[in-house]
């Protein structure tokens, strides 16, 4: 089968695009997400074979808990802000892969949120680790990525989802747990301006992303940093358009 791949470079954000149906895996050509003229059949990504160590999740357990890789011993959470009465996400807490309408190019189980009606936050997080340091209370703990240059995955929405999601990876500066910014902090010392990207010609055909570390940068509400520390990730999410409802899958996301 002839595959098609196109390259887009966004804002320091690269994303791989290919023609695909809303299950993954067919044949039929359609004209390229980039708005080019060619027809496109299906591409399921590179040939390239993926480094085991670099794997967050494949999503294929299926359970809320990451790939135990590379020191990695996180879990995936879903939620929102408690001050929007009559908001909902689902799921609510820790997050489960579901499977996969039609499956998607081998791949069974992809997490899905859904979600609407917040007025400050929403987010699906994948956490790094958890445990205790030095015997103190327990909490998230980062993992090291300074070898790593950013963050491969595939996400699509569903067809009444706002198509506003924004990656963000929080590091010692963005998180309290890495006790240099300060939760509730004033302006220039507060937690959780985390680095990020808006995802772009995110739609409900499944697309893949793949973002230097270097592309990112904050939302200037907190501690200011000019890049992310890539050696104390805590945390890679997926921001939601609290004030819309949001219909947001994704599946094999890794590091590379």
């Amino acid at each position: 089968m002839r595959r098609a791949f196109t390259m887009v470079r966004i804002s320091g954000l690269v994303l791989l695009l290919a023609a695909a149906s809303g299950s993954g895996c067919s044949d039929a050509s359609q004209k390229p997400a980039d708005g080019g003229t060619d027809s496109a059949t299906l591409n399921c990504g590179s040939n390239e074979a993926v480094d085991p160590t670099a794997v967050i999740d494949d999503m294929e357990a299926p359970d809320y808990m990451t790939v135990r890789a590379s020191g990695r011993s996180g879990a995936w959470w879903a939620g929102g802000d408690a001050e929007s009465p009559g908001a909902s996400i689902t799921p609510n807490g820790d997050a489960a892969a579901e499977t996969i309408p039609g499956g998607r190019c081998g791949s069974q189980y992809a997490m899905h949120v859904t979600g609407h009606g917040y007025s400050m936050w929403a987010v699906l997080s994948a956490s790094m680790g958890w445990g205790s340091v030095d015997g103190g209370a327990e909490g998230l703990l980062p993992n090291d990525n300074s070898f790593r240059t950013g963050v491969t995955f595939w996400a699509r929405i569903g067809d009444t989802s706002s198509n506003q999601v924004r990656l963000a990876i929080s590091d010692k500066y963005s998180r309290p747990e890495g006790g240099i910014c300060v939760e509730n902090g004033a302006a220039d010392v507060a937690c959780y301006d985390t680095h990020g990207v808006d995802l772009t010609q995110l739609d409900t055909t499944w697309k893949q992303y793949r973002i230097p570390f270097g592309g990112l940068t904050q939302r200037n509400f907190g501690l200011k940093r000019d890049h992310l520390d890539a050696s104390s990730i805590y945390t890679v999410e997926f921001q939601f358009n609290p004030t819309s409802v949001f219909d947001f899958w994704l599946d094999d996301i890794s590091f590379y």
